[in-house]
């Protein structure tokens, strides 16, 4: 599956590479598997120059939300590809979003441990779209994390805060005036655009975004042949009428502040962390690819889970930045996360896990899912 065009994707590399005037000694793919069942988002490779790369390398690039490399020169890059047979993703405006999104978090800082953009192209038509940035040293700290000290595991975490605090931080300019994704029009200005993770949008509310959302989720569950749309038992029924009218007076009676938007990444997890064992330093955050405008508290939805306790909650407050439950509406944005999840529960959808299990425990699964969407829904007053 993935290693089909394998050389055609090399040599996409190296014609790359030749426009700017640079030579590849090695280049390496990066987090593969050729024998994985799924298809990759993205194909990555660390390119290794015969000659360093200076900002000279990439004076004709003339592309908006780059930054040139040091005067030094760099003897390393990554070259990152986005798979178009990536499995849910919106190929739409995926690598402008990205590069926005770095962009944006980056905010011109040299020493940033966000990776700088050196050249990108979009998708257009059947090539493939890719982003040349810098390489971060370092290996994932999902690797380590769990081998530390409490100490260091404490140091490191507030190092993770920090660069929460960054992403989250990072002023968003007045022409993304939406919830969603963002692209680059044909001005080189950063604007509302379409995610990587949800067709559609941009979207002007939050309780427009999150209907979105729900509704995506939903229509995974339509073609599900377990889940059959959710349309046994009046199930169905009582979700369509929280989308119609329950979703925005549960927002409205929470206190939710539906005006609140932030550069979200969306996958801010210890495997998109580099880190350096031999100093405890993190060096890096990448893969910027789901990154979106949302609510603060929706990072907290699919990142952080493996940080989560008392040391990150410290980490939080000392660097004046809200925890999820001290948020307003925190418990019912819970539980609308909750409900996203819980509309098309993974094993439950995938033909590949649906394939895995028998019909006897296929069935157990739906009714273990239906069990505790109908109580999220009772917890939602829906």
């Amino acid at each position: 599956m993935n290693h089909a065009q394998f050389e055609e994707r090399l040599a996409l590399v190296r014609s790359t590479l030749e426009k700017h005037g640079l030579e590849a000694t090695n280049i390496t793919p990066l987090e593969y598997d050729e024998n994985c069942p799924f298809p990759y988002n993205n194909f990555i490779y660390k390119v290794e120059l015969a000659a360093a790369a200076s900002p000279a390398s990439f004076s004709r690039a003339n592309q908006a939300c780059t930054s040139p490399p040091p005067v030094a020169g760099v003897s390393t890059l990554i070259f990152r590809l986005s798979n178009p047979s990536a499995e849910g993703l919106n190929q739409a405006t995926r690598v402008q979003n990205e590069v926005a999104a770095l962009h944006l978090a980056r905010d011109g800082r040299a020493s940033s441990v966000i990776p700088a953009v050196y050249d990108w192209h979009p998708r257009v038509g059947t090539e493939m779209g890719w982003i040349l940035m810098e390489f971060k040293p370092g290996v994932g700290l999902d690797q380590h994390f769990e081998n530390l000290s409490e100490e260091q595991k404490e140091a490191v975490i507030g190092q993770i805060a920090d660069v929460f605090a960054t992403v989250q931080g990072a002023a968003l300019p007045k022409t993304a005036t939406a919830y969603g994704g963002l692209t680059i029009d044909e001005d080189g200005t950063i604007v509302s655009g379409e995610m990587t993770t949800l067709e559609g949008g941009p979207w002007q509310t939050f309780a427009g975004f999150l209907k979105a959302r729900l509704a995506s989720k939903l229509n995974d569950a339509d073609k599900s042949p377990a889940l059959r749309g959710w349309k046994d038992n009046g199930v169905r029924e009582r979700v369509d009428a929280f989308l119609d009218s329950g979703l925005d007076t549960a927002l409205q009676e929470s206190g939710v502040d539906e005006g609140q938007r932030v550069l979200v990444h969306g996958d801010l997890t210890t495997n998109n962390i580099l880190f350096d064992p031999a100093t405890a330093k993190v060096t890096g955050l990448v893969d910027f690819d789901f990154s979106y405008v949302g609510h603060p508290f929706q990072e907290f939805l699919s990142s952080f889970g493996d940080v989560a306790g008392v040391s990150w909650d410290n980490a939080l407050t000392a660097r004046g930045i809200f925890r999820p439950d001290a948020m307003p509406g925190a418990g019912t944005l819970k539980l609308l996360g909750r409900l996203e999840e819980l509309l098309s529960p993974f094993r439950l959808v995938h033909p590949v896990f649906l394939g895995q299990q028998t019909a006897e425990r296929i069935a157990e699964r739906r009714a273990e899912a239906e069990k505790d969407l109908l109580a999220c829904l009772d917890e939602l007053g829906a």
